[in-house]
């Protein structure tokens, strides 16, 4: 009896050590999911562009005097979605034509920089959340005359 249990035990072995991986290989994985902060994770969603404000002036439902709308041969609108994992798309609507630019983002403090596939710098962008679903930014246009923009956006999903 002691031989056939032996036997078993060296079977039941084999075929655990084929069909199950090593606990060992296990340990070293990396996570695939980046872990958020609070402050990050509320960026997570898309959020589109509502109004906009230069330096010293109102806010409006425009940029430069053009109305935001959504959808139609008037669109004139920018979304940013911001994933889990680090990524973003940033999607520009003019009339019927479609910008889809993509990169990463992450947040530290009030700053939010963007890294564009293709670019070779950071954009950077200080926000401040307004509440859970609207936050505002503040982007300064660095070595040129534009005075920068104020610009607040709200959450669609």
């Amino acid at each position: 009896m002691t031989g056939k249990h032996l036997a078993m035990t060296m079977l039941l072995a084999v075929v655990m050590s084929v069909l199950f991986p090593p606990i060992y290989a296990q340990d070293n994985k990396p996570a695939n999911k980046p872990v958020l902060d609070k402050e990050s994770s509320q960026l997570v969603g898309r959020w589109e562009i509502y109004e906009t404000k230069e330096p010293g002036k109102p806010y409006l439902e425009s940029y430069k005097g053009r109305p935001f709308v959504r959808k139609g041969p008037n669109a004139f609108t920018l979304i940013l979605e911001y994933n889990g994992d680090g990524g973003f798309r940033r999607i520009a609507r003019v009339g019927d034509a479609e910008t889809i630019e993509q990169g990463t983002w992450r947040l530290v403090g009030h700053e939010l920089r963007h890294k564009r596939k293709g670019a070779s710098q950071e954009e950077v962008i200080y926000i401040r959340f307004d509440d859970k679903n609207h936050y505002t930014s503040t982007e300064v246009f660095e070595d040129t005359s534009d005075p920068g923009l104020f610009a607040r956006f709200r959450r669609i999903s």
